[in-house]
């Protein structure tokens, strides 16, 4: 099922999702590092306190030896003790036999214990017995005048505060990620312009329209892909230009073929184009508009051959009839909009009948209806009230003050200002050459001219616009 199209308007671009999934990644990263960013930082915590122990027992352990040497354990216990409320920790001391002559705990006193440290401060852990966290105990041996006397063993705790967050590298981290996606949402929105530009391309390629010129970029694949689309529009406008161009040379033929039966006013198409060229020229309008609006006007009609001639020739028909004939601009429409080149002629043509007050049959109102087809129906109005007027046809200023009435409702009344001004300034026509006035052939014994193959678009129809004219024959020959 296709979404919504307001649904689909409304949706982030691929860039945009991008760089938010990226920003989410991000934050992902630097929150996981954040955390183990604290274990690390617990560890150097440990390192550094056991590092600290070991230099605060070897300095314990040269201050107690003196004190050991002449058996002072009063001041020894002072200074055990201050230890111990310095860091919290328990202090033994041993003498060279290996018995406890100090504990702070007052648990192993007169005991006899293994001295360890004969070659220096070692640190090590220890399991208690009540199953709690080991106790790291670091272990210094005394000296004095170089012998052994004894050692020192301090025992603490080998757990520290831990931070549950390393705010420090979560920041570095995230500022360092969202620097990348800054760049990355630049390049993406570099390729997002370049992509836009190739798909806008693709899409007038495939309508019929002429895409600009790709400009250079250091991009190779972006000037591969130019270059490639440049290819495709020469041989899509190649193809379209060999159906085109045919199908326009039937559907004019067609409109010609009204226009001698009589279905279509003669001359309409081309009158109603020279009207709407004036208001072009107001506009100053692009060539390629100029070229859809004068098909535009050659075509208005086309859709009348679409509808039964009897129909067309009524002088009087019923209400259903009326509507069946009012449609011959969607039925024109419905066959111009199969070619891609023709669909902006097929707007044209099918919206002819829209009113500027939104009274047409599709409802338009106003600048929503096509400008072309403001100023083709303006056009093809006063081409009527010129040749077909009710009962006679009119001038074109009784024209104008007629269409007048209806500016604002029928047309657009900026426009029709416009080209009310334009008709009052165009000169007015020459005069019609009359039958006498046509250029003329005299061809010697009597013979006709052979039809001419068509030559640059033009159509060569015996007697269109030459009157044929025999030479005298001699008398003998009339008979």
């Amino acid at each position: 099922m296709r979404r919504p199209a307001s649904t689909r308007r409304h949706r982030a671009s691929l860039s945009t999702r991008l760089c938010a999934a990226l920003a989410i990644g991000a934050l992902f990263v630097a929150a996981l590092l954040g955390l183990l960013g604290a274990d690390r930082n617990s560890e150097s915590r440990r390192t550094a306190a056991a590092e600290h122990d070991l230099r605060f027992v070897q300095q314990f352990s040269d201050r107690a030896a003196p004190l050991l040497e002449r058996g002072d354990l009063l001041r020894l216990s002072m200074l055990a003790t201050a230890a111990r409320d310095l860091h919290g920790a328990r202090v033994l001391v041993l003498e060279r036999s290996g018995r406890v002559v100090l504990d702070t705990e007052l648990v192993l006193g007169d005991r006899s214990l293994a001295l360890l440290a004969h070659n220096g401060a070692i640190q090590r852990l220890i399991e208690r017995d009540d199953g709690d966290s080991p106790v790291r105990e670091t272990i210094a041996p005394v000296r004095f005048g170089g012998e052994v006397m004894g050692e020192v063993r301090m025992q603490t705790d080998p757990r520290v505060g831990s931070a549950a967050f390393d705010s420090g590298l979560f920041f570095l981290v995230l500022l360092g990620g969202f620097t990348l996606i800054a760049v990355a949402w630049l390049l993406a929105q570099h390729w997002a312009a370049s992509i836009k530009n190739a798909t806008s391309a693709i899409a007038q390629i495939a309508t019929g329209q002429p895409t600009e010129e790709p400009q250079p970029t250091a991009d190779r694949e972006l000037h591969e892909l130019g270059l490639a689309l440049r290819e495709l529009e020469r041989g899509v406008h190649d193809g379209l230009h060999r159906v085109v161009e045919p199908f326009l040379d039937v559907a004019m033929q067609v409109v010609e073929g009204l226009e001698r039966r009589g279905l279509v006013p003669e001359g309409r198409g081309l009158r109603t184009s020279r009207y709407a060229l004036l208001l072009a020229n107001r506009l100053d309008l692009q060539p390629l508009d100029r070229r859809d609006l004068d098909l535009a006007c050659r075509l208005a009609e086309f859709g009348r051959a679409w509808i039964r001639p009897s129909l067309l020739q009524k002088q009087s028909m019923s209400a259903d009839e009326q509507q069946l004939v009012r449609t011959h601009p969607t039925l024109a429409a419905e066959r111009l909009d199969c070619l891609p080149g023709l669909r902006d002629v097929a707007q044209i043509v099918g919206c002819q009948a829209e009113r500027y007050d939104g009274g047409g049959p599709a409802g338009l109102r106003g600048e929503r209806i096509p400008i072309a087809a403001r100023i083709l129906a303006i056009a093809g109005a006063f081409d009527l009230w010129t040749t077909c007027g009710d009962p006679t046809p009119l001038g074109p200023d009784a024209a104008l003050r007629r269409m007048a009435e209806d500016r604002g409702e029928a047309f657009d009344p900026w426009l029709f200002d416009l080209f009310a001004d334009a008709v009052r300034m165009e000169p007015k026509d020459p005069p019609v050459a009359s039958d006498e006035d046509k250029a003329v052939m005299i061809l010697p014994a009597g013979g006709l001219p052979a039809p001419k193959e068509r030559e640059d678009g033009l159509d060569y129809a015996l007697g269109a616009e030459l009157d044929v004219m025999l030479d005298e024959l001699p008398p003998e020959d009339k008979k």
